[in-house]
């Protein structure tokens, strides 16, 4: 049988390299180059003539043009003709991870530890990408991570599932290889991300032992099996780091379970991912100068959450989608990233179903003191269009909002000039008993603002003034003042 030829590729149907359910896999090459691929071929008719398989399909093919990593599999083409579908993908010279686990189960020895941590960290960092674009893998195994070259890749999306598809019954649908599903998605309940993670200490479970935590001859024997045995570590001798990240990412609970962030901190890959939680941090950081920024907003323009809200969501469906937060994130801040705007997206969705909902919108506003209630907005005049009217000031207020304007010009005068806030502290304590009196605290907000009233400068005193001693100690007075910290940071990184 000769070569057959799809476009610019060519491949030979001898070299089947591997076969499912709905699709036999080719190793090919491009003409010209030379350059080997893997061509997947899915037959038309059955595809579409399956829902479900179709839609696989084209999850699997949006989800791998999302993802850019040298520890994912590429995609480099699709393409269809009369009776077939074809997905060009990178081509991976060793095999996968359920091959060589298998190698050492054969020779009865067992992945040694650096071993199995060096596929850990080419797998999590491929989940980097996973996790910044939203995906749920859902179909994690050993026969979908592929080893090319030493390095291991993550494979086969056809039940990945980018999130910003789900409602609030999130993913509900039993998919994936039953033995390393997640107790949820046996049990078929709802289930997040960490359902991922699930899966990936499964794997790691079965590098280090030979065999995986728990056996069964059926999903609903493997749920029960998962509930009454407890994880052992019968075998190899393993670190207790090992120990400790297996035992906290297979706990049977999603909400006892290892975040993410809690992974990549994880004491076992060695500060591995220091770049990636650096970068969290400076997301964290920037979340924090943003909030101040809209806490100060809603103040000013005496915007109420609730009409905000129904406002912003434009489709009407009673949540947010993380284009409709963007628009109002970018409104406050017009140098916003995409990433910023999902990763502040993501501290508002409380529930993980990429939706926010008005009891989480309004959560997280109120924990950020940024309470404007329909009540308290009726003193405004004028309404204008969040998504439209400009900032202004207001020259009129409860003594509340006017108290809160003038310690957010503190604030903005702070980072403007690069303050120490501890140089700014002992500048205004006269008496020099390492605390400010209301006078000695109120010298300093007139300066800020000569409009400020004794009554004012009482009130924000009070603010000041946590513990109620008739003083503010620097740690109050750095207490309220802590965001300057993080804004001053951000421009020096900048």
């Amino acid at each position: 049988m000769g070569e057959k030829r799809i476009d610019k590729y060519l491949f030979n149907p001898k070299d089947l390299i591997g076969e499912g359910s709905y699709a036999q896999v080719y190793r090919g090459r491009e003409e010209k180059t030379g350059v080997k691929v893997a061509i997947k071929v899915l037959n038309k008719s059955v595809i579409n003539a399956d829902d479900y398989l179709r839609e696989g399909l084209i999850s699997e093919i949006k989800v791998m043009q999302k993802l850019k990593s040298p520890n994912i599999v590429q995609l480099m083409d699709v393409m269809e003709t009369n009776n077939n579908y074809y997905i060009i993908q990178e081509y991976c010279d060793s095999g996968d991870l359920d091959k060589l686990i298998e190698n050492y189960v054969s020779q009865k020895k067992t992945m040694p530890e650096k071993d199995a941590v060096k596929f850990m960290i080419d797998i999590l960092n491929g989940f980097i990408q996973l996790i910044k674009n939203g995906i749920i893998h859902r179909d994690l195994k050993p026969a979908n991570i592929l080893i090319d070259k030493g390095t291991f890749k993550l494979a086969d999306f056809g039940f990945a599932k980018c999130v910003d598809n789900f409602k609030k019954d999130m993913l509900a649908s039993l998919v994936g290889t039953p033995l390393y599903m997640s107790p949820q998605i046996l049990d078929n309940k709802k289930y997040t991300s960490k359902t991922d993670i699930w899966s990936i200490a499964f794997i790691f479970y079965e590098a280090l032992f030979g065999k995986t935590p728990w056996t069964a001859r059926s999903p609903q024997e493997l749920l029960k099996n998962i509930r009454n045995q407890p994880l052992q570590f019968k075998g190899p001798q393993i670190s207790k780091e090992a120990q400790e990240f297996l035992t906290g990412c297979l706990q049977t609970e999603e909400k006892d379970r290892l975040s993410w962030d809690d992974i990549y901190r994880h004491p076992l890959f060695k500060g591995h991912f220091t770049d990636f939680i650096k970068n969290v941090s400076i997301l964290e950081d920037k979340a924090t100068y943003l909030i101040n920024d809209i806490r100060q907003m809603i103040i000013k323009e005496q915007l109420d959450i609730g009409e905000l809200f129904a406002e912003l969501d434009m489709t009407k469906d009673k949540a947010l989608n993380v284009n409709e937060l963007g628009k109002f994130l970018t409104r406050v801040d017009k140098n916003l990233t995409r990433e910023e705007i999902e990763y502040i997206f993501n501290k508002f969705d409380d529930d993980g179903n990429n939706l926010i909902e008005f009891n989480e919108f309004k959560k997280w506003l109120e924990e950020n003191d940024c309470r404007m209630t329909a009540s308290e907005v009726s003193r405004t005049k004028k309404k204008v269009s969040i998504l439209l009217k400009p900032q202004q000031d207001i020259q009129a207020g409860s003594l509340d909002d006017r108290a809160r304007i003038v310690i957010e010009k503190l604030k903005t005068s702070i980072v403007k000039y690069n303050i120490n806030l501890l140089d700014l502290f002992n500048k205004y304590d006269k008496s020099a008993n390492h605390e400010l009196d209301v006078l000695e605290l109120g010298k300093l907000l007139k300066r800020i603002d000569s409009s400020v009233t004794d009554e004012e400068c009482k009130s924000i005193f009070s603010f000041f003034d946590h513990n109620k001693d008739g003083s503010v100690s620097f740690n109050e007075f750095e207490f309220v003042l802590k965001e300057c910290l993080v804004k001053q940071k951000l421009k020096q990184q900048q």
